[in-house]
């Protein structure tokens, strides 16, 4: 029989044999979270006027390539047109940007800037990169997961929420649905 007192008193001869376990569980446990988080890409940036390609996984959302075709645009509503200065349009973008959750901008360029967002609870990462194109009247947003093949919706739910910020705030216009 189990002496449940001595056990939870850190004595007797059950402690001694689930120690051990206990310790590598906590120590994949933390491995396995901190693993989470991935390094940043490589291939992240702008590639002339324009973000980079997804890598064709459908965790990766591209407003400037149409993937998915469900993805919002983001034209610059009419004040912003030739009058905005770049850097007041990426400083409504970030400020958009930090006010979603566990989002933080890491990377902000003449007319590019990155964010890392985290999940809640596995702390998985993903990029979140807006371009400001030269002479056009539109941003590229372009979100994707670090890790995975499926991120259940997330990027696509992030640009739309994103889009949604930016909209309210007068940055970017919805174009007309034909």
């Amino acid at each position: 029989m189990i002496n449940l007192a001595a056990l939870t008193a850190g004595r007797g001869p059950g402690v001694q044999a689930l120690r051990p376990r206990i310790t590598g569980l906590l120590l994949a446990v933390a491995l396995f979270l901190t693993g989470c988080s991935g390094s940043p890409p490589q291939a992240v940036g702008p590639l002339g006027n324009d973000l980079r390609p997804c890598p064709g996984t459908p965790n990766c959302v591209h407003t400037g390539r149409g993937n998915p075709p469900e993805a919002p645009d983001f034209p610059l509503a009419a004040e912003w047109q030739g009058g905005g200065s770049v850097d007041e349009i990426l400083d409504q973008v970030e400020a958009a940007l930090t006010s979603l959750p566990r989002t933080q901008v890491v990377d902000r360029r003449a007319n590019y800037l990155r964010a890392e967002a985290t999940s809640r609870i596995f702390r998985f990462v993903d990029d979140v990169e807006v371009l400001v194109p030269p002479g056009e009247e539109r941003l590229v947003v372009r979100s994707a997961s670090r890790m995975g093949r499926s991120d259940l919706g997330v990027n696509l739910n992030r640009v739309r929420e994103l889009h949604e910020t930016l909209t309210e705030s007068g940055l970017i216009t919805t174009p007309p649905n034909p």
